[in-house]
């Protein structure tokens, strides 16, 4: 028996068609986080398809443990669904094959006549590999044992399933935060799910290195939601609004992609936007409580920091005062980077001050950023090293090396180089670094930064080693969306890219003895692993840890220290 259960909260079918042989039907969409539970305005539809070699024997509806035989549909209740039984006989080969749309049934059927067009499962099979081996071996690697492989390559297919395509084969989708039907000029791809807080920091440069024509997909995708709700969404997630986490790191991600040369989407539309998110509060509560714009935007434009009497009520997450003040600083400079490529000088110049609010949560006494009160003084002195409702999931201690577009002033304001490097020892040696969630995924490339590469290397390859296994739940924490994943990615190639919005990475130590990158639109680059400490770019030494985008796409040879 073939059975098709739909989750149900709403107007919902279900429905058997014998002559066609399909079960098809449709959910309402609910939202996540902000808003959750009301209606996102779009529906899902499906049409799961059999065979004509299999002789149908029986079909039906059920709705939780009632089953109606020979109903051929329903709708609007709860725990419903439907069936198909046969009787195939033992050992012959059943097929069915299904297919999905965000805005008609007659598009998914569409969807599956142009996606899986005849019953050879044979060649299904084989077209899906040779995808992925496309997909897959634009890295190629070389050395290493089974294990490095198979934790690299997987890897790189965990950072290949998000954010996702929810566009129709003509290119048509439901519009962001409303469900009207839009098109996609010549058919191109509309995504959706960008778990923004996660992904920003590698899953999207990555993506950004590899397929940049994809990734420009994935920006104009952005600047769409934009255009049809009104402002940058901040975690877009079910083609809704949320506000699930902190930050405002599309910035990031537009302007990563801007640095790095992809081009095939409207920058300057974008940059309307994310200054709209940056300067600007909604007018409206009910469009603020929805999830439009930054959280306590109008506290950090008045303080430089998010004060303790501020407790963000109208977010998923509520309070991480502090946290919020070092991203938005960050998502500042980010924008700021956009702002000088446009010529937009005045917004650059501000946005760069505000850049340096970071300073404004670092405790001086303390010597960790801390909450921060209206009256200018810190919180009385607390643990560093234990969670904090002022921290987004974590400790003080993690947070206080959020600072990628401005190492060298945390540094000063750390007390200088064997201060800030005893500290950022103490991160491992002390047991506190914890690479199971984001914030302190840039942590162990930031040796680079005061001239002690070496410890990069040493650092970045113990997290491989111990964070990373060749086995079920081998992570170290939730894949969020292939950031867990592509931070692997990149460190077994050798860089890493800290600081979005600049196109250069952090150098580490490659995992391989050679790792060829095939970036579309690029030249071959090759990383050897070599006995030698000087790093080099074919004959030139590198003066600072540090690779250009430029220098990559430009192809050539980077020989860097193996361990």
């Amino acid at each position: 028996m073939w059975l098709i259960p739909i989750p149900t909260k709403g107007r919902v079918f279900v429905e058997v068609d014998t002559l066609r042989r399909e079960i098809r039907g449709y959910n309402p969409v609910h939202r996540i986080y902000q808003g959750w539970g009301e209606p996102a305005g779009f529906s899902g539809y499906f049409v799961v398809r059999l065979a004509s070699d299999v002789a149908i024997a029986g079909f039906g509806t059920f709705c939780g443990d009632s089953v109606q035989p020979g109903q051929n549909s329903l709708a609007n209740a709860s725990g419903i669904g439907a069936y198909i039984s046969f009787d195939a006989g033992r050992g012959r080969q059943v097929l069915v094959k299904a297919a999905s749309s965000f805005t008609s049934h007659d598009a998914a059927v569409a969807n599956l006549e142009a996606e899986i067009p005849g019953w050879d499962f044979d060649s299904v099979r084989a077209e899906s590999a040779r995808q992925w081996n496309e997909r897959l071996s634009r890295v190629r690697v070389e050395g290493g044992t089974d294990s490095d492989r198979r934790k690299f390559y997987g890897s790189l297919y965990r950072a290949s399933l998000l954010p996702r395509v929810v566009s129709d084969v003509d290119g048509s989708y439901a519009a962001f935060a409303g469900g009207e039907i839009m098109k996609m000029p010549d058919g191109g791809e509309y995504y959706d799910d960008f778990s923004m807080w996660d992904t920003y920091r590698a899953l999207h440069p990555l993506l950004t290195l590899l397929e940049p024509e994809r990734s420009g997909r994935m920006m104009q995708s952005l600047v769409l939601k934009a255009a049809q709700g009104g402002w940058m969404p901040i975690f877009p997630c079910w083609n809704s609004y949320t506000a699930a986490m902190i930050g405002d790191h599309c910035a990031a991600a537009i302007a990563d992609a801007a640095a790095k040369g992809v081009g095939n989407f409207d920058l300057e539309e974008a940059y309307r936007y994310l200054r709209r998110n940056a300067f600007e509060v909604p007018a409206s509560f009910r469009e603020y409580a929805d999830g439009m714009g930054r959280r306590a935007l109008r506290s950090y434009l008045e303080y430089g920091y998010i004060p303790l009497e501020d407790s963000v009520k109208e977010a998923f997450h509520k309070c991480e005062q502090t946290s919020r003040t070092l991203e938005y600083a960050f998502d500042d400079f980010t924008l700021a980077q956009i702002a000088a490529r446009l010529g937009h000088e005045d917004d650059a110049r501000e946005l760069m001050r505000r850049a340096g609010n970071y300073r404004n949560v670092i405790d001086p006494v303390l010597g960790y950023a801390n909450g921060r009160r209206a009256d200018g003084s810190f919180a009385a002195a607390t643990d560093p090293f234990s969670f904090d409702k002022a921290i987004t999931e974590g400790a003080p201690c993690h947070y206080t090396w959020y600072v990628p577009h401005d190492v060298d002033g945390l540094v000063a304001l750390l007390g200088g180089r064997e201060a800030f490097e005893a500290k950022l020892d103490s991160m491992f040696t002390e047991g506190r670094y914890w690479h199971g969630n984001e914030p302190c995924h840039q942590v162990a490339y930031l040796y680079d930064y005061i001239g002690r590469p070496e410890k990069t290397r040493n650092r970045v390859r113990h997290i491989m080693d111990t964070e990373y296994l060749d086995a079920p739940g081998g992570l170290s924490g939730n894949d969020d969306a292939g950031q867990m994943s592509a931070w692997f990615a990149f460190s077994a190639m050798g860089f890493y890219p800290v600081c979005s919005s600049i196109p250069e990475y952090a150098l580490g130590a490659p995992l391989f003895e050679r790792v060829t990158i095939s970036p579309d639109g690029g030249r071959e680059f090759v990383i050897e692993a070599v006995a030698d400490t000087v790093v080099r770019l074919d004959g030139r030494v590198l003066g600072r840890p540090f690779v250009s985008h430029d220098d990559i796409l430009d192809g050539g040879t980077l020989y860097l220290p193996g361990l």
